[in-house]
Order: structure tokens, then sequence, then C-alpha cells
């Protein structure tokens, strides 16, 4: 899964970067690394750049860049109430 598919208050864990060089450093310098937790937060008004909350702060990420970030899902615990026993 990639940043960019993300919703909405959704939250995810990172996987890694998949792109080297410049955009690596430059988004590892933000604090986006391998097992930290990054929320969407909002798009901007025509939609690019998001900003994504990240160890607590907002930062905002071009989704031509997002796209090269892996994600995978936080898995959520929910109580089905209409589960027969």
């Amino acid at each position: 899964m990639k940043l960019t598919e993300l919703n909405r208050g959704e939250r995810a864990i990172i996987v890694k970067i998949e792109k080297l060089g410049e955009l690596k450093k430059r988004l590892t310098d933000m604090g986006i690394t391998s097992g930290e937790v990054i929320k969407l937060e909002r798009d901007a008004p025509l939609g690019d750049p998001q900003q994504f909350i990240i160890k607590g702060t907002g930062i905002a990420i071009r989704k031509e860049d997002a796209n090269h970030i892996k994600i995978r899902d936080i898995c959520r615990n929910k109580i089905n109430l209409n589960r027969k026993k």
C-alpha cells in the first residue's frame, strides 16, 4: 500500500521509502522512517500537497513524493456485536 492511498484521518505504519537519493534523505530528515506511525490530517484545497502528522508534527508531502512511501494499515480490533456464539 502507498501513502497516497491513505484516507483523511487514517493512520498507518511506514514500511519503507522506495526511492533512493535526495528524496529519501529529505523524507528521512523529516522523520519518515520505517516503523513510525503516520496519519493523513488533510488535503490542500487543490488536493496537493497533503498534510500528515508524524511524531506529533505536521508535515506537507507532495503526492508525487508520497507515492514512493510504502505503508501498512494499522489493524483495528473491532468487536462484532452481532456475532453468534
